[in-house]
């Protein structure tokens, strides 16, 4: 059995075998994820959504044994693999959960001042976070089912070749936006969020992209708040090193941020 391959969770995520077949151990899995593989990815498979095939799980331990997607998909390669939007998109269009439970998603007052008390930011720097957290609500209202962490690290590739998403314990409902931007290397820029909200109107003719883009901004700062509060309760080692990034480049990116929410 190999190390422990989880990078932020608290669960214990193992490469090994069962019955002979390559596959991936996660223990002490979340409710919302353990519950989504009993119930509802059979019905995205059928539904043509790429998830791992459940091979085991068992109850007591919240330990699912899943299979093995040999090859990564590369922050660069997001947008290049039609599969991923593609199923981003599927993901959206489905209609009911079959019974699943969800993580509820929100922008937590006191997140944000975890994250400005270990960010050191200057004043006008929290006062942009401050202000665009009371934007938040447009990520969380709709009832669109989410994935909620798209990032590259949840994307592996089949033998044949078809994308695959893991990683469902921040399973949800709520804006598109949230599966969209992760699929922005770093921070972005106001030309990424457009781009990618044109890209997606491509696949999802109903959405506004306009509107879209902006909410794709403002996740882009709520997911600096859920990284910071993720390494700090797991004792994460990276924690000193995501926030030293975060402090080199967000005063000039929330400047950025501040003239196109209000454009």
């Amino acid at each position: 059995m190999s190390d422990n391959l989880a990078k932020m969770g608290a669960a214990r995520v193992c490469r090994t075998s069962y019955h002979g077949i390559e596959c991936i151990e996660k223990s002490q899995a979340s409710n919302v994820e353990f519950q989504f593989y009993l119930q509802v990815a059979p019905a995205f498979r059928r539904a043509g959504i790429g998830v791992p095939e459940l091979l085991a799980s068992d109850t007591t331990t919240q330990t699912l044994t899943l299979e093995y997607i040999p090859y990564p998909i590369g922050q660069d390669a997001l947008l290049q693999n039609p599969d991923v939007l593609s199923t981003i998109a599927c993901i959206h269009q489905f209609l009911g959960n079959e019974g699943g439970i969800f993580k509820r998603h929100t922008w937590l007052r006191d997140k944000t001042e975890r994250a400005l008390e270990l960010l050191k930011l200057p004043d006008e720097s929290a006062a942009i976070i401050s202000e665009t957290e009371k934007l938040s609500a447009c990520l969380f209202s709709p009832s669109t089912l989410i994935s909620g962490d798209t990032n590259a690290g949840n994307w592996g590739i089949r033998e044949q070749g078809s994308a695959v998403l893991y990683d469902w314990e921040r399973f949800s409902t709520g804006s598109p936006a949230i599966d969209l931007a992760p699929l922005i290397k770093g921070m972005g820029n106001i030309a990424d969020f457009v781009h990618i909200a044109k890209r997606y109107q491509e696949v999802s003719p109903y959405c506004h992209s306009p509107a879209l883009a902006q909410e794709i901004a403002i996740c882009k700062l709520w997911v600096v708040t859920e990284v910071i509060d993720i390494l700090y309760r797991n004792n994460k080692v990276e924690l000193n090193k995501y926030l030293d990034w975060y402090r080199f480049n967000l005063p000039a990116w929330l400047q950025k941020l501040r003239f196109f929410l209000n454009a």
